[in-house]
Parts: C-alpha cells; sequence; structure tokens
C-alpha cells in the first residue's frame, strides 16, 4: 500500500525536484535535506536541509487542553515609536524548563516585539493573502506547508497580523494531510512535529488537527519505528526505494518541542537521541545516520531550543550547544550556512535560540543583522517589511524588484527571521495577544534640493505606524541598477554593524531522474 501510494506522487511535475537544490541553503525546519544531484536512487541526503521550512513556534501553555483561542478584538497596536534596537537587558525566569509548567519561560529577554517585527508580519500578511493564505514552493502550485507555518509562528511573535494567522492556520488544517504524507499512507516525522508546534502556538486542538491526532502519530506510530527513540518518517523501510527515512536533528528537535509543549513532557529516549547528536564541540550534527560529527550551525539551533526546553538554559550540554552558536557568530552579526552564506535564515534561527538561552548581547547582534536586510520606504511597495535572504539577493532585488528567484528567497527568509527580530522562541511563541492586523510602513516623500528648479524627492519612513495590511504606495521610489550588495542604507533604523557581504548566489543544479523520484516521494518533509 506504502509504495503504490508514494509512486502515485511522482506525478507531479519534474520541475518541483529541482526547488530543494534552488532555495537558500539554510534552516530548513522540518527536516529532510534534499538529495545530493546524483543518478542513484540510494543517494544519502546532506545534513543540512534545503532552505524553505523552517522552525515554528508553539504557545505559552504547555498543554492544549490550557491553550486559550486567540481573541480576534485586537489589543493595542504597537508603539508607533521608531525603535532602533531590541533591548539587551535580560529578564530570565527562575524556572529550569517550560515543559510541564504552564505560561513559564527558561532565559526568555522580556520586552515587547520590535517594530522591524510587526513590518515584517505586514509584509507576510500581504503576501499569504495573496496566493490563498498560504506560501508555495518557488515556481510551482504545490503547498509548501513548512514555510507557512514559520510565517504563522512569525506573525504570532511579532504580535500583529492573526486575522492573516487564522487563515493561514485554516489553510494548513484542510491540506495538513498531504504536508505531513498521511494523505499518501505515510507520515514525515519532521512535518508532523511542526505542525503540530504550530497548533499548539495558535491554540487549535493537536489531538484533531484537520481529523489528525498529532500527538499520537508521533508518539505511537513515528516514535521508534526505525530504532530507539528516533523520530522516524515511515515506512522507515519497504518504501520501494533504497532510503526511506530521512528525518533528521531538526525535525527531531520540532517534534520534541511540538509534544513537549502539547503535554508537558518528552520522553527520554527521544532526549537520548538528540542528544547522541551532539558533536565534541558542543554543535549538533544535521544527518543523524552520518559516519562522523560535523556540526550544523541551522541544526544546532534547533536543537538547542529542545534542550533549554527540557534542562534549561544552564544545564551544561545547554550551554556547550549555546556557547557553539555564539563561538560561531561574526562581529556583525552573521552566521554561515554549510554553503558559506551570512544568511538571514540561519541568523534567524540562532537568534532564537539566543532568545530562549537568555543570549542577550549575541541575540542583540543577531536582531541587527537582520534588521539591516529588511527593505524600508526606499524599496518598492512590494518589498516592503520583507527580509531578504542574503545581501546580494537584496541587492539584486533593489536593482530588480521583479527578480523571480531573489522574491522566492525574500518570502522564505523574512518568516523565520521574523521570529527571531520579535526575541521569540519555539518554546513561548503563542497567538495570545496578538492584534487583529499588521502596521504597514507610512512612507512621506521629503523634496530635497538639488540645485535645479525642480526638487527630487527622496522617500523616508516616517516613525508612525497604520494597523492596515496594505502599506502606503505614496513615496515609492526607484532602484539603481547600481545598486551595491551592502546591508545597511535601505535597512529600517536599528543600531548595529553594517554588513558588507558581496556574495555571488545561484548555480544551475540539475536532478537526474532518480532523484526526481526522490524528492517528489519525499515532497511533505522538503517543505
Amino acid at each position: 500500500m506504502f509504495r503504490s501510494a508514494l509512486r502515485v506522487r511522482v506525478a507531479a511535475p519534474l520541475a518541483l525536484a529541482a526547488l530543494a537544490l534552488g532555495m537558500p541553503s539554510a534552516a530548513l525546519a522540518e527536516t529532510t535535506p534534499a538529495p545530493s544531484p546524483t543518478t542513484s536512487a540510494s543517494t544519502t541526503p546532506s545534513a543540512t536541509a534545503t532552505p524553505g521550512a523552517t522552525t515554528s513556534a508553539p504557545a505559552a501553555s504547555t498543554s492544549p487542553g490550557a491553550t486559550e483561542t486567540p481573541t480576534k478584538t485586537p489589543n493595542e497596536a504597537p508603539s508607533s515609536s521608531a525603535e532602533t534596537s531590541p533591548s539587551t537587558s535580560p529578564s530570565v525566569v527562575g524556572e529550569t524548563s517550560p515543559f510541564g509548567r504552564s505560561g513559564k519561560r527558561a532565559g526568555r529577554i522580556a520586552g515587547s516585539p520590535t517594530q522591524q517585527a510587526a513590518h515584517a508580519g505586514a509584509f507576510m500578511v500581504r503576501t499569504l493573502a495573496a496566493n490563498g493564505d498560504h506560501y508555495n514552493y518557488p515556481a510551482s502550485t504545490y503547498f509548501d506547508g513548512g514555510n507557512t507555518i514559520d510565517a504563522i509562528l512569525g506573525l504570532d511573535g511579532a504580535k500583529v497580523g492573526l486575522d492573516g494567522a487564522d487563515n493561514a492556520m485554516d489553510y494548513l488544517a484542510d491540506n495538513v494531510g498531504g504536508y505531513i504524507g498521511t494523505d499518501f499512507g505515510s507520515l514525515y516525522a519532521g512535518p508532523a512535529g511542526k505542525a503540530l508546534l504550530a497548533a499548539v502556538a495558535h491554540g487549535a486542538d493537536v489531538t484533531d488537527f484537520g481529523g489528525v491526532d498529532l500527538v499520537d502519530v508521533l508518539l505511537n506510530d513515528s516514535l521508534g519505528a526505525a530504532e530507539p527513540g528516533r523520530f522516524s518518517d515511515l515506512p522507515a523501510t519497504g518504501c520501494g526505494f533504497d532510503v526511506c527515512d530521512y528525518s533528521n536533528t531538526i525535525g527531531q528537535s520540532l517534534a520534541l518541542i511540538g509534544v513537549g509543549r502539547a503535554t508537558g513532557e518528552v520522553p527520554d529516549v527521544a532526549m537520548d537521541f538528540l542528544l547522541d547528536q551532539q558533536c565534541a564541540d558542543g554543535g549538533f550534527r544535521g544527518d543523524v545516520d552520518a559516519s562522523t560529527c560535523v556540526s550544523d550551525l541551522d541544526a544546532t539551533a534547533f536543537a538547542a531550543q529542545a534542550l533549554v526546553g527540557r534542562y534549561g538554559p544552564d544545564d551544561a550540554r545547554t550551554v556547550k550547544a549555546l556557547d557553539f552558536l555564539v563561538g560561531k557568530q561574526a562581529a556583525d552579526g552573521s552566521l554561515l550556512n554549510q554553503d558559506g552564506q551570512a544568511n538571514t535564515n540561519t541568523v534567524g534561527v540562532a537568534a532564537q535560540a539566543f532568545a530562549a538561552g537568555g543570549r542577550t548581547t549575541a541575540l542583540a547582534k543577531a536582531q541587527a543583522f537582520l534588521a539591516d536586510f529588511q527593505f524600508d520606504c526606499s524599496a518598492p511597495a512590494a518589498l516592503r517589511g520583507g527580509i531578504a535572504f542574503t545581501a546580494a539577493d537584496r541587492a539584486t532585488l533593489l536593482a530588480n524588484p521583479s527578480d523571480k528567484d531573489a522574491f522566492d528567497k525574500l518570502l522564505r527568509a523574512t518568516p523565520q527571521a521574523t521570529l527571531g527580530l520579535a526575541a521569540g522562541s519555539l518554546l513561548d511563541v503563542t497567538s495570545e495577544g496578538s492584534v487583529a492586523t499588521a502596521p504597514a510602513l507610512t512612507c512621506t516623500t521629503t523634496p530635497t534640493p538639488t540645485g535645479s528648479a525642480s526638487p527630487s524627492a527622496t522617500p523616508t519612513a516616517t516613525s508612525s505606524v497604520t494597523p492596515t495590511q496594505t502599506p502606503s504606495t505614496t513615496g515609492s521610489a526607484t532602484p539603481t541598477a547600481t545598486q551595491s550588495p551592502t546591508a545597511g542604507g535601505p535597512g529600517l533604523a536599528y543600531t548595529g554593524a553594517s554588513v558588507v557581504w558581496p556574495l555571488t548566489v545561484g548555480a544551475a543544479l540539475l536532478l537526474a531522474g532518480a532523484a526526481t523520484l526522490l524528492v517528489a516521494r519525499r515532497r511533505g518533509a522538503h517543505q
């Protein structure tokens, strides 16, 4: 049954096979990494998940029954004062673990979401609505559940756009079977964990989400199916391919956090399996089947949050993981993915780990880096509030806002970066307290004398915000084609170092027929 159901999925368009390789190589929250482009169907996936999915967050309540349904009544809108940097004053709650302690947080930095996160929320509300309340994989019409969840969690973390997040949750519930694999007689552990996390965070029924009991399928079907403690993809064997189980460290972490927040506890055997992936340097490898232990920053960021949730921020194993991330952070707040790119996906999920662990200095640096990549009033209206994946992508969009590849990466980078900007983590993100709409940038034009008879208009961002989902189109700017890939300049005001990363993005990669089968078969786990 599994085999026949999986083979039906191969009928999807061949173009989708190259999606993962065309996406930024960052934190793919759920997930299964894309297979290397070879002609062998037994290709072992790389340790780093291909970007596009990424991390989510749950509600402050640790049991589904205790989670309140978010109110639709808007609370006070975000402050209109221009916040230029996040608070660096830590306020650490004296609890050792949020799992099983409703409303408690470990090492979480106090303070409201930054203005940058709220404006990023407006970008997500706008782009979700334009695509029927969800995101698709680039160059396709295939539902990208992982990135849609990241947007929901980003909005919940920023405390804006509740109406848009509700609509996206409805779409997710209607299509969850395709995302986690149950529609095809399968189960993808990482996506199931991520969907559970979103359901907890947004106040949904985790025992009947789109007709699926997310807790049950993880604990009673996935856990231990292939080996003790591992949340595995199903079927783990006998699927008709050389490799059936692509579950990895990121997916293990998501499942642990989701189960922990939904039930108040996590199986010790599952935590032990996660700890088995910790390398000598404190980081975590992404590929649990690898013969060597090479730490991956994205995997470590997710695993560190799971450790904080179970053991607290001061446990020696947690400290090692957080120290590893801090040690890899550059002076400008950036971190590199496995492709050697300073990017906002990796920095975004690292910021979540810093927030969970109370690493205030590292968090502030990460937030400054993220804000440098955000588009403000000097950019075309369609880009405003969004956060570019790399400096090169930002320069590309300023020069050519219609560049499809760079815009697709913008859609995938903004959600995870938003939760980091909001100083949120997967351990405490919740829709409670969110306002219905998101504040769009209010842009005005200020005449600037040039010595000629006609003054030129220079778009500038004001400190006021308008609680509407559509940004003002006044004061639009014409981007220059000679824009350098410097992160500073058009980014929203933020205290922090300017970033210059002239990165070259984009190599044309081809997948052969067998790789096409693998990616088509594993689509749900590829975000």
